[in-house]
């Protein structure tokens, strides 16, 4: 399971999601289908690895394993058991490429292909559709504070729970910094080809790359954007936070005055900034918090190692999913929102935008996506907790909604 997420950043790129994986898998359709006679080696191959729990490194292509290892794989498959339970026996379909494997509390769709010696190089594993109200209820139970809503745009609610909460919500908090971009954008004040060199007060930590690029490099607005929706680059964040100023921002703040940029946040959460932290969370007025930030604007990036490990969630970014939904939905059309999809599976739909983000303890996915048919809809979920979220069941009854939602 290969995903780039950094402590402050978030579903950034993905290789392979967890329960919702895929593998250096060629399209699965009738121009590439695998040899009639290893349809049953295929249903040996996946049986095998799912009642053991165990993948053959001998049964994998080498380009295959180039991107996934034996072991990655089989912490895949043990990922499956908390959302859908004990592995029971597998159903073969039409496809000799594809199988229904049955679970103690739900299906799991798997696609698997054999290249001409009979080594797998590919193999994609995903929760079967349950229902909405079964997929909303396990995020509901999830331990923690939760809130989630699924709307339909122009039409109705389809499911919402305590999603006038506001909790803290990680790197989705660009999400507001991309709409006061994209006002001033829109009012004429600036265009997406504007260029603005990189400078070395905005860089912060890892999510993203922009932090290692030179200062004074000249990065187009276009490029900040996309670079923070897509990968959650945290200084392209802070770059563009600067660029458009805290009164830009303010009517998509939410609340979160001052708008905090992740180089504050991180050195709050860092060990070298308890103190700072502390004087943060006593005051509660805008102006008080201000001046603690004042402090923190002559210190220095911490490392990543220096983070604090147990959740601090009032140092934070928070918004309610409702908010989130309005949020995403001004900007949902923007082709930089497509770039990474998150977890859902861009085919079921006719167009995904995506945001998510995630920190210790802190976990929310906000998905905009048109179906087939042309209904609009957002999902937003998010779980703040105590401890460490289990992101993997989190996400895969987070995709398992977003499924049943294709067919509207």
């Amino acid at each position: 399971m290969t995903r780039l997420r950094g402590r402050i950043g978030e579903l950034a790129i993905v290789v392979a999601v967890m329960a919702f994986t895929l593998w250096c898998a060629p399209r699965l359709d009738a121009q590439t289908a695998s040899p009639a006679p290893a349809a049953s080696l295929a249903q040996t191959r996946v049986d095998t690895m799912l009642r053991t729990g165990h993948a053959d490194p001998a049964w994998f292509s080498a380009e295959f394993l180039a991107q996934a290892n034996a072991t990655q794989i089989d912490a895949v498959i043990a990922s499956l058991t908390p959302s859908v339970g004990v592995y029971q026996s597998l159903a073969p379909t039409a496809s000799p490429n594809r199988f229904v494997a049955r679970f103690s509390k739900g299906t799991v769709d798997v696609f698997i292909h054999f290249d001409a010696q009979e080594k797998i190089d590919g193999f994609f594993l995903r929760p079967g559709a349950a229902s909405l109200d079964d997929a909303l209820k396990a995020l509901a139970a999830f331990p923690g504070s939760v809130s989630y809503i699924v709307e339909q745009i122009g039409g109705p609610t389809r499911g919402a729970f305590r999603d006038d909460m506001p909790l803290a919500v990680g790197s989705t908090f660009k999400l507001a910094v991309l709409n006061a971009l994209f006002a001033e954008i829109h009012s004429g004040r600036r265009r997406w080809s504007d260029v603005v060199p990189l400078q070395a007060q905005w860089k912060s930590i890892p999510s993203g790359v922009l932090q290692r690029w030179p200062t004074g490099t000249p990065i187009t607005l276009s490029t900040y954007a996309t670079e923070m929706i897509s990968i959650s680059d945290n200084t392209a964040a802070d770059s563009l936070i600067h660029i458009v100023g805290q009164k830009a921002i303010a009517p998509y703040a939410g609340g979160n005055e001052p708008f905090l940029t992740t180089r504050e946040m991180a050195i709050m959460k860092s060990h070298s900034g308890t103190h700072v932290r502390g004087m943060y969370l006593t005051v509660d007025s805008p102006g008080g918090r201000a001046s603690a930030l004042r402090q923190v604007d002559v210190m220095a990036v911490p490392g990543v190692d220096t983070l604090e490990t147990t959740p601090i969630p009032a140092v934070e970014w928070h918004y309610t999913v409702r908010d989130l939904c309005r949020l995403m939905e001004r900007v949902a059309s923007l082709p930089l929102m497509s770039v990474n999809p998150g977890v859902a599976d861009p085919s079921d739909f006719s167009r995904v935008a995506y945001k998510g983000g995630s920190d210790v303890g802190i976990l929310n996915l906000t998905t905009a996506v048109t179906t087939h048919r042309g209904t609009k809809l957002c999902i937003s979920a998010t779980v703040n907790a105590t401890t460490a979220v289990d992101e993997t069941a989190f996400e895969v009854q987070y995709a398992a909604a977003l499924r049943t939602l294709a067919g509207l």
